[in-house]
């Protein structure tokens, strides 16, 4: 019987792992985050010079870390990055079950607390390979220690130095936000008579309300900034309020001791091992000091605040002025009540909606609120160390939000999760601890609703990524042939990466999409690469990459145009003389799902997996041509050819032409798109070889069909397809 308690966590676990999956391998975002970090992986791992030649925006310990993975098998390929960030999100979502079974023994908020941090984490599906994942399986893990080792303090000393160092040379504000954290845990626990609790309060509650106004003081001016610091001030202070209250004194400053020692230590290590190959000190200053402090003033992604949170805010601090001053214990009904009103809300937030919401939930009302899961409540003080390290760590890494607040929203407030499954099964109990029969019942319907209510939300997440994988289309690009995306999109990247290989000897992308030096095999400019090279990458390094495509005739450029226009109308600045004379040499030679393929100005190419179509004069017959530009090794036995539209993710067949209706030619041709060779005419079944031209002569073709979301396939007797050709412009 008791092993059937568990079927439903069981259940659970595979239902994320095929969710988790099915998502992963069928999204790939278009800014190509993803694209940066692998290449900046594979750069460092086969020549060093970390920060010298290989630009980055994180730290050294991450590139140490995934050389080693790269060594024990990793291959840095968006197939190899997602496995790892699912192992990632995964393990983060598996720790903090394990946590919360571990303090609570409660098979209902083990559930709870897997299901919930899965989703909490979804925009993991958006950054895969990103340090992100890195960060939250460590974040994980350090809250996991964290609670086993809460009356160890030395063990505790040793895995937060280790953790704490790791996650500062990963991305310093990260690090900074862990160690405000650790070190507030260090002083609220410290047994030292000479320190009385009251200063020991003070300094800890004011080092918390001051890190986000240090943090954020240079655009502190900006509405959303201000907000976010005093937010993060008061859930800040509030939280050691609340925590100092039965706070046992175990730490000594031995402890702290132990871990300087233990973070110094994996800092010279990771420096030394670094340095070691090609690193200069000063490089190493750069690039995890003070470029990351320039950043701020580089990008912000503004975080939008919900209405009500000012309200909350006000409301969280009048509540916690009354339980600081009042002795009654006459407040304690008010901390119940509100740590139900924000489990309530934060429960609908991803209940009836998407779970984005469950993230900025936590941000607009759930900072400001993280302190009644810590206050004590009477009889729950056995769990208020477990609560106090959630609490101080969710708290501090929700700043990982700042300058911008993606995916970041999500990373750094996971642990409200298992904060929030302790503090009501606390609440359950202490409040119920000798309920009547029908309060029983009602307590074993709402733990059954709510395992229901967890497993059927990561389930819509598991049908849909089975849906998308099914209606998807495999990207058959080297490195990504996992990968499963919309059909307008695969065909699209297909057709870039095939150009960029026929006619690039170097690649260059505005801003950098950098998957497809991946995919192609061409090289960019130099080794210094980045997604907003206009404003990251520093005068001296655009020039460089400037020269290196002045002297190559045969350089290209993929722009994302979508992309280029949103970052212009958010006025993120992006002029810079490297991008003034990319604007002046280069043109577009085609244009597709967004992208535009430039080449150097009077060059023409033959624009390989591309489809125009004209109409002539009223009278004249065959009326429709469509001309497709192929470069097949090979193609045998086409036996029609075709007609899809873009309906949504996937193409439906419009019409199919075959010798009855179509005329065909056949015109071989050269790179640069001109005939090589006379035209010949042909009938199905055909096979061609090299770059050619085929025209497609007919009097039959769809009246007011859209050509920007129409793709032809030529396939065999079989219906296979056999070769592909995108309607450009």
């Amino acid at each position: 019987m008791r092993r059937l308690r568990w079927l439903p966590l069981l259940l659970l676990a595979a239902v994320i792992g095929l969710a988790a999956s099915s998502l992963l391998f069928s999204t790939f975002m278009i800014y190509d985050d993803e694209g940066y970090v692998l290449l900046s992986l594979k750069t460092f791992t086969e020549g060093g010079g970390l920060y010298e030649r290989v630009y980055s925006q994180y730290g050294p310990f991450f590139f140490l870390f995934n050389q080693g993975l790269h060594l024990a098998g990793l291959q840095f390929t968006n197939t190899d990055g997602r496995l790892l960030t699912l192992v990632y999100w995964l393990g983060a979502a598996g720790l903090c079950a394990s946590l919360v079974w571990r303090v609570t023994r409660s098979h209902v908020t083990t559930v709870f607390t897997l299901g919930g941090t899965y989703l909490h984490l979804w925009p993991m599906t958006s950054e895969p390979s990103h340090p992100g994942g890195f960060i939250v399986f460590f974040t994980a893990l350090a809250a996991w220690l964290g609670v086993r080792w809460s009356a160890a303090p030395r063990k505790f000393a040793l895995a937060m130095g280790a953790i704490g160092a790791a996650l500062m040379l990963t991305k310093i504000n990260v690090g900074v936000l862990f160690f405000a954290a650790t070190g507030a845990w260090w002083v609220l626990h410290l047994d030292d008579a000479r320190w009385s609790r009251r200063w020991r309060v003070a300094v800890a509650a004011g080092a918390l309300v001051l890190l986000p106004v240090a943090l954020m003081h240079k655009i502190i001016d900006q509405k959303w900034v201000l907000m976010f610091a005093l937010a993060a001030a008061m859930g800040g202070g509030a939280t050691v309020l609340a925590a100092a209250r039965g706070a046992p004194s175990v730490a000594s400053w031995r402890h702290l001791g132990v871990l300087a020692t233990t973070a110094l230590t994996v800092t010279l290590l990771t420096g030394v091992a670094i340095m070691a190959q090609g690193t200069s000190f000063s490089a190493m200053i750069e690039g995890v000091l003070l470029g990351p402090l320039r950043h701020p003033l580089a990008y912000t992604g503004p975080f939008h605040w919900r209405d009500g949170s000012v309200l909350v805010a006000l409301g969280s601090l009048t509540l916690v002025t009354w339980v600081g001053f009042e002795r009654s214990g006459r407040s304690l009904g008010a901390v119940a009540a509100g740590r139900l009103l924000a489990a309530g809300f934060y429960l609908v937030s991803w209940l009836i909606s998407w779970p984005v919401a469950a993230d900025n939930f936590m941000v607009s009302y759930g900072l400001v609120a993280v302190w009644l899961f810590v206050q004590p409540l009477g009889e729950d003080r056995a769990t208020q160390p477990a609560r106090t390290w959630l609490a101080l760590l969710v708290g501090t890494q929700a700043l990982h939000a700042f300058p911008v607040a993606g995916s970041q929203i999500s990373w750094g407030t996971f642990l409200w999760v298992p904060l929030l499954a302790i503090g009501i099964h606390d609440l359950v109990r202490v409040q119920a601890s000798s309920p009547a029969p029908a309060v029983r019942r009602l307590r074993a319907l709402a733990s059954v609703a709510l395992v229901l209510a967890t497993t059927a939300r990561c389930g819509e997440f598991a049908w849909l990524g089975i849906t998308r994988v099914r209606g998807s289309d495999p990207l058959h690009l080297p490195g990504a042939d996992a990968l499963r995306l919309p059909e307008h999109f695969s065909t699209a990247l297909r057709l870039l990466s095939r150009n960029a290989s026929a006619h690039a000897d170097l690649l260059f992308s505005l801003p950098g999409l950098l998957s497809f030096h991946l995919w192609t095999g061409v090289p960019p400019p130099t080794t210094t690469n980045t997604t907003h090279w206009f404003n990251l990458l520093s005068a001296a390094q655009q020039e460089a990459i400037r020269e290196r495509l002045a002297a190559a005739p045969r350089s290209c450029l993929i722009v994302q145009r979508d992309l280029y226009d949103f970052l212009l109308r958010v006025h993120v600045p992006t002029s810079s003389p490297l991008n003034i004379w990319l604007q002046a040499n280069y043109e577009s030679a085609f244009a597709l799902e967004g992208y535009e393929f430039w080449v150097r100005k009077g060059r023409s190419i033959a624009a390989l997996g591309t489809a125009v179509a004209r109409e002539a004069e009223p009278g004249v017959t065959p009326h429709y041509q469509l001309a497709l530009t192929l470069a097949e090794p090979a193609l045998r036995d086409v036996a029609d050819i075709e007609l899809g539209w873009f309906n949504g993710d996937y193409s439906q067949s419009i019409t199919t032409w075959s010798n009855p209706d179509a005329q065909l030619r056949l015109t071989p041709l050269n790179s640069a798109g001109l005939a090589a060779g006379p035209a010949r005419s042909v009938k199905f079944p055909f096979s061609a070889a090299g770059v050619v031209r085929l025209e497609l002569l007919t009097d039959r073709f769809p009246p007011g069909f859209p050509i920007g979301k129409g793709v032809l396939y030529l396939r065999d007797a079989t219906g296979r397809h056999l070769a592909e050709a995108r309607f450009v412009r």
